[in-house]
């Protein structure tokens, strides 16, 4: 059996062997950032392309926000084109972003687990995640990564003040 975890709303995969559900878990993978190859094309099909939708949480929301990436509504939509020589391009929300930026708004997204793996919960990032939700601490949070991103804008503007003082 194989799980599929979205917002906290945990979803089995189950089915008869055979019945597809490899193929569709690794559809998602790929489409939430997983390395991809020429394998995943069919052969004589010049390209395979992926695309999902998903309503997104609030975590997400914020860091698509952050990084100039949200769209106009709730939801958060992704598309992975993997050409036949295997090359990659994906976007979020119709903007195109590197399999990085996908892997990581899939972070806040999905987990996919199969019977005896946990993948997140080795995750620090994920840790302190389930640790912020429970001590219902979002807007602390949410501040202190403003505070964070304020803080280095201003460092980078103090090294290059000091880079051009020493020219």
């Amino acid at each position: 059996m194989t799980g599929v975890q979205t917002c906290a709303l945990p979803i089995s995969l189950t089915g008869e062997t055979g019945a597809g559900k490899s193929i569709l878990i690794d559809a998602l993978q790929l489409v939430l950032g997983e390395r991809a190859d020429a394998a995943v094309v069919r052969q004589g099909a010049e390209k395979a392309e992926i695309s999902a939708e998903f309503d997104a949480g609030a975590e997400l929301k914020r860091w698509l926000a952050d990084n100039d990436l949200a769209g106009d509504d709730d939801s958060y939509l992704v598309r992975r084109v993997i050409d036949a020589g295997g090359r990659s391009r994906a976007f979020i929300n119709g903007r195109s972003v590197t399999a990085a930026q996908l892997r990581e708004a899939g972070d806040h997204l999905v987990d996919i687990h199969g019977q005896h793996e946990h993948q997140s919960l080795l995750r620090g990032a994920s840790q302190r995640a389930l640790l912020d939700a429970y001590g219902d601490l979002g807007e602390p949070v949410a501040a202190v990564a403003v505070a964070w991103k304020n803080w280095q804008q201003v460092r980078e503007q103090l090294t290059a003040q000091i880079g051009r003082a020493h020219v």
